[in-house]
């Protein structure tokens, strides 16, 4: 899927969020390549260098621009990917705070964040790509984070 290239360095977060959420699919099976503590300390180190700042870039920078230039916002749409957000934030903190989770939140998790990732990709992102014109898209690239597994 062609993206706008003040959008790459979100879609690379969710390159990497899509490898998180296949792995956390995956746990507890025989699939799972990762035991119970890889799995939870490689999702700690994802949220922690990427996640927690990819979350705010979306709401402080991405979507109040998308508000403020579409003429008419699919409002559903935004209010989804927060209520998505905080969903993701919930059980994040649940599999941080509780020391022997059980696979089943895991799992969930990693469900969640697939949904939330390709609603952005497929939906979203596109409806943002035409309501922003591209100056201000290349702006508010200027204010995301960098992406601590690719730099970009």
């Amino acid at each position: 899927m062609k993206r706008h290239e003040a959008l790459i360095p979100l879609s690379h977060h969710h390159h990497h969020a899509l490898v998180m959420a296949l792995e956390m699919k995956k746990a507890g099976t025989e699939k799972s390549e990762k035991n119970y503590k890889q799995l939870i300390r490689g999702m700690i180190l994802f949220w922690k260098e990427d996640g927690q700042a990819h979350f705010r870039d979306e709401e402080e920078i991405l979507l109040p621009v998308y508000l403020q230039y579409a003429e008419q916002p699919n409002e559903g749409l935004v209010k989804q990917k927060l209520y998505q957000h905080a969903q993701i934030r919930s059980l994040i903190r649940h599999v941080r705070e509780s020391p022997k989770t059980s696979y089943d939140k895991i799992n969930e998790l990693g469900e969640l964040l697939d949904e939330h990732v390709r609603l952005e990709e497929r939906e979203l992102f596109p409806l943002i790509e035409e309501a922003v014109p591209d100056k201000y898209l290349y702006e508010a690239k200027g204010g995301f984070q960098r992406d601590s597994f690719s730099g970009n």
